[in-house]
């Protein structure tokens, strides 16, 4: 057992917002409530539950994008504009492509420049 106590803080761990997760719970929840209503006290347990995971996923995500760097934003980007230009090249001959690729090939230039 240890004996010192350590703060969730202390490890770099960000603070979390609990009032602000457990309302968008609660809101995920009522919207999930409108289109269907649990048929028991169970399954309406398990349906918050799966509103409060998906809070705190939420609320880790938002924390996990606002420490990148600008570096790590671009390379996203670039990830982002090549998988869909890849999914654009998959396409049918038949089937149109998409108006902007070369606006995207462009962006990945740049982007690519500053990563």
């Amino acid at each position: 057992m240890q004996d010192s106590v350590i703060l969730a803080a202390a490890g770099g761990m960000p603070k979390f917002d609990r009032a602000a997760i457990m309302a968008h719970a609660w809101r995920l929840y009522r919207k999930e409530w409108t289109v269907s209503r649990p048929a028991n006290i169970q399954a309406r347990r398990k349906s918050f539950s799966c509103c409060l995971k998906s809070a705190w996923m939420t609320a880790k995500w938002n924390a996990a994008e606002t420490l990148k760097t600008t570096q790590q934003r671009a390379a996203d980007r670039v990830q982002e504009l090549t998988a869909e230009l890849m999914r654009d090249d998959s396409r049918g001959w038949r089937v149109a492509g998409r108006p902007d690729r070369r606006a995207m090939f462009a962006e990945i230039a740049t982007l690519a420049g500053r990563a």
